[in-house]
């Protein structure tokens, strides 16, 4: 039967007391040496640099699962953040939007309050509403009507000048032909030389054509054309249009003369309604005096009854 325990000739060394013993008295010497004389200071800072690697990659598993961690919850939290600055943005341009608008719109109106006081014919503030949704029909539709004393036949105008002018009253709405509607006329003049032509629309997108005029007249490209005032539909003065063009055709009896509107014919919102002059009522036969009138009908019936022939009154005096 082959013993447990080794033979006596494998033993080398002392024995393991004895190491015990010997490494326990070598620790509580180093740890006195270190203590009192500080001369393992160098060889420590050794040994930490020499384990440093190792420490890390003793530690990697736990910073890279930290470090995992933080990526998605920052990911998530930017995520969120960037959602929450996009929709601040998105309202602040919303409101910086709505605050340029206002401000426009108020610059316009102050202009309106302007003109209106440069006219003494009545005046209303209208605001445009919709186009008319035929593409070949240059009109607008406004917000005020027979309701508002908004009558035919007046001028419409904004901050820059004629646009149009009402053509149909209902209850509570009018509708504005515009100035580039075909063939629609307007009575202008030249602010330089004050001659005096009528301006005619030629639909949306053409510039308007100011005929009538003669080879000889003084007309300059960059005129500015202002309503003369003749029909008592615009006020004398007002900004129509700007000649753009001028072809002078020596073969044609008049100038071809093209201009475009000064007014925001299609883009204005809010408007200036000028009333018309109303021409006043001629006086009635039955308004004149009774004496007047019989007067009158006496003549008329000698000159019936005479037929051309001199009267006995003529006779005697």
């Amino acid at each position: 039967m082959i013993p447990g325990d080794p033979p006596p000739y494998l033993y080398r060394g002392p024995s393991i007391l004895a190491r015990f013993v010997f490494f326990a008295l070598l620790s509580l010497l180093l740890l006195f040496v270190d203590t009192r004389y500080q001369h393992l200071e160098k060889l420590r800072a050794g040994i930490a640099v020499a384990l440093y690697p190792v420490q890390q990659l003793a530690r990697w598993p736990r910073t890279a699962a930290q470090e995992i961690g933080v990526y998605f919850a920052s990911k998530k939290a930017l995520e969120r953040q960037n959602t929450a600055l996009s929709l601040l943005l998105l309202d602040w341009g919303n409101t910086a939007q709505e605050a340029q608008t206002a401000q426009q719109e108020n610059a316009r109106l102050r202009e309106l309050l302007q003109l209106k006081a440069q006219t003494s014919r009545s005046t209303h503030a209208v605001e445009m509403l919709y186009d008319t949704r035929d593409p070949f029909v240059q009109k607008i539709t406004i917000d005020k009507g027979q309701m508002h004393g908004i009558k035919e036949s007046s001028a419409v105008l904004d901050p820059y000048g004629v646009i149009g002018q009402i053509t149909h009253v209902s209850l509570l709405t009018s509708d504005v032909t515009l100035l580039v509607e075909k063939n629609h006329t307007t009575p202008v003049q030249i602010e330089r030389t004050g001659m005096r032509s009528v301006l005619y629309g030629m639909g949306a997108g053409v510039p308007m054509e100011l005929r009538f005029v003669s080879p000889a007249a003084d007309v300059r490209i960059g005129d500015r054309l202002v309503t003369s005032g003749l029909g008592s539909v615009y006020p004398p003065g007002l900004a129509v249009a700007t000649v753009t063009a001028i072809d002078n055709n020596t073969e044609q009896s008049f100038v071809h003369i093209t201009a475009t509107p000064a007014a925001g014919v299609a883009s204005s919102r809010y408007l200036l309604v000028v009333d018309a002059l109303t021409p006043a009522p001629m006086d009635s036969p039955s308004a004149a005096p009774s004496g007047e009138g019989k007067s009158n009908g006496k003549s008329n019936g000698s000159r019936g009854k005479n037929n051309g022939k001199p009267s006995g009154n003529r006779r005697t005096s």
